[in-house]
């Protein structure tokens, strides 16, 4: 490559790089304003709730629990899909990244042993540049539906709001204070499994059509083989 056009391969990265960067930025900020809104409008209504216990019947407040349970659950829902979508994009802005820094390194040799980020766009690459090793043998890493990141933390959330939902239901069907919350905590651990393996398979699906360009072509003890060159759809 000449060197005019190595100086126009960097310039056109570079704005690349401070693009994709700019886009993982925007994502993890959109990302946790939403989970802290969703908090804390849940924070309010148990507060308001809180107050209105003094002052009415329980079953009137196992009326008002029911619907703002049921209100925030859905605007929890919402939540949940919006973070899911804004985590696979801060992923996909991650892949990018560590291409272009792959390139770099092609362009410019000497920078190789410099970078001390990660240069490949295959699973291990990826959840060893997002701090995240814990799935090796996985094709693309399993970042969705844990409680490691914002989407799990409101799944989490969801869960816990869903059994609030079911153990008011139960005590309106006259049910004992213990099967109440034996209700509430069965309905809370499906809600988490359930969305926790959905979203796992949405996160995986919005990451297949991106193919790995640059995996590892050596491996070190302990590493698993590097992924073929195309992820399944």
């Amino acid at each position: 490559m000449s060197e005019v056009d190595k100086a126009s391969a960097l310039t056109i990265l570079t704005m690349e790089h401070n693009t994709l960067q700019m886009i993982r930025t925007a994502t993890i900020t959109d990302a946790t304003g939403r989970a802290g809104h969703l908090l804390t409008t849940i924070s309010a209504s148990m507060i308001a709730l809180g107050f209105v216990a003094q002052v009415v019947p329980v079953t009137v407040l196992l009326t008002l629990l029911l619907v703002v349970s049921t209100a925030l659950f859905l605007i929890g829902l919402a939540t949940l899909f919006r973070t899911v979508e804004l985590s696979i994009e801060d992923v996909q802005a991650g892949l990018g990244i560590n291409r272009i820094r792959h390139v770099y390194a092609e362009l410019e040799p000497f920078t190789r042993d410099v970078f001390v980020r990660q240069m490949h766009d295959d699973t291990l690459g990826v959840e060893v540049d997002g701090g995240r090793t814990g799935w090796r043998k996985a094709r693309r890493p399993r970042l969705i539906g844990t409680a490691l990141g914002v989407s799990g933390l409101v799944n989490l959330v969801n869960g816990l709001v869903a059994g609030v939902v079911a153990g008011a239901a139960a005590g309106l069907l006259n049910a004992s204070l213990m099967w109440s919350i034996a209700i509430g905590a069965v309905m809370a651990v499906a809600v988490i499994s359930a969305f926790g393996v959905a979203l796992t398979r949405i996160g995986r699906r919005g990451l297949a059509p991106i193919t790995t360009r640059y995996p590892r072509t050596t491996r070190t003890e302990g590493d698993p083989p590097p992924c073929s060159t195309t992820s399944s759809t």
